[in-house]
């Protein structure tokens, strides 16, 4: 979707009868999927449920109100779909945030165990930590704090579940497929059977005690996944693979082309510094989840350098400072680890 079609449509009455309107098409029609677009984790102007999204391509930002946030924890997808997740009934919900198309999944807690659903305190740590496009008609959701794996075609009535009790790590879609990482390996989501399979063992597996991570990304058309390693001694290692998915191996290599990533514990997001000059190009940007603090100065990874010293202050509960506040900042909070209630 172009920056301008959604606007232009609203505003313009010939426009919208010569053009197909995206509401009237299923909501994973990938012709109206606002992919380059991001929800900004600020209020905008005294309205609560109005926000501000910024293009990635091309720095542009526009305002959104989006009623449709009362009462849900959201999650974005790689395909600018918002993942809403009631937090009084658990239905599950797709939303378009520029058409406003939105279709209704089946509520979450079908997907729980009877032990689960006897304790308060799972339903309300009920999150979506994932989601995207399994294939054309399919869409994948992984709830971390049940350790579930799912996936369904907008308008079933039950969900099918993948995998169950496997740590799973950042996830997103990915040429039309939905791919995560295990301690072991970078996974896709087979949608016939339904079944989580190998794609590419990991170069370097690792136990889930261990404090390293590592973190899928989409740079530019190109699979990537950046191993984090972390000893005791408090020392970091950094090391970037491309996943070529042909021949099945992890290639290291040494920068992202020119491009910046920014990272978090459940999402990652590749974008050019020709866009955001401020930004510095083949370097490492974190959010600001309490196990990324010591992580909080970007790196180079070519030299891995400090990009610059980064102050974080977390004591307003709401966006943390890191100097002036600038678009690295915004992009930071975006990728952090979505809480609460919209």
């Amino acid at each position: 979707m172009s920056p301008t079609t959604s606007a232009s449509e609203a505003v313009c009455r010939p426009w919208r009868l010569c053009s197909t309107d995206p509401r009237q098409q299923g909501i994973l029609d990938p012709r109206f999927h606002p992919r380059q677009w991001i929800m900004l984790r600020e209020e905008a102007g005294g309205a609560p449920y109005r926000r501000r999204f910024m293009n990635i391509s091309t720095g542009y930002c526009r305002y959104v109100p989006l009623p449709e946030l009362r009462g849900h924890k959201v999650f974005p997808t790689t395909e600018g779909l918002l993942v809403l997740l009631d937090t009084t009934t658990f239905v599950v919900r797709l939303l378009n945030p520029l058409t406003r198309h939105a279709a209704d999944l089946p509520p979450a807690t079908m997907l729980m165990t009877k032990e689960q659903l006897l304790r308060t305190y799972t339903k309300e740590s009920l999150k979506v930590s994932g989601a995207g496009l399994a294939d054309d008609s399919t869409v994948a959701v992984y709830f971390r704090g049940i350790r579930t794996l799912a996936i369904i075609k907008p308008g079933d009535a039950n969900w099918i579940v993948v995998d169950r009790g496997t740590w799973l790590m950042p996830a997103l879609s990915f040429a039309g497929r939905f791919y995560c990482a295990s301690t072991s390996a970078v996974m896709v989501v087979e949608t016939h059977p339904p079944r989580l399979a190998v794609a590419v063992e990991l170069a370097r597996p690792f136990a889930e005690i261990m404090m390293d991570s590592v973190h899928l990304f989409d740079n530019e058309g190109e699979l990537m996944l950046l191993d984090r390693q972390r000893n005791a001694c408090e020392s970091r290692n950094y090391k970037v693979y491309r996943v070529d998915l042909d021949v099945r191996k992890m290639v290291p290599v040494r920068g992202l082309g020119g491009r910046a990533v920014f990272i978090d514990m459940e999402m990652a997001l590749s974008v050019s510094p020709s866009v955001f000059p401020s930004i510095s190009a083949d370097a490492i940007y974190w959010g600001f989840h309490s196990l990324l603090t010591v992580d909080s100065s970007p790196i180079h990874l070519r030299d891995a350098t400090v990009v610059e010293p980064c102050k974080v202050d977390n004591s307003r509960g709401r966006m943390p400072l890191c100097g002036p506040r600038g678009v690295d900042d915004y992009l930071s909070w975006f990728v952090t680890i979505y809480r609460g209630k919209n």
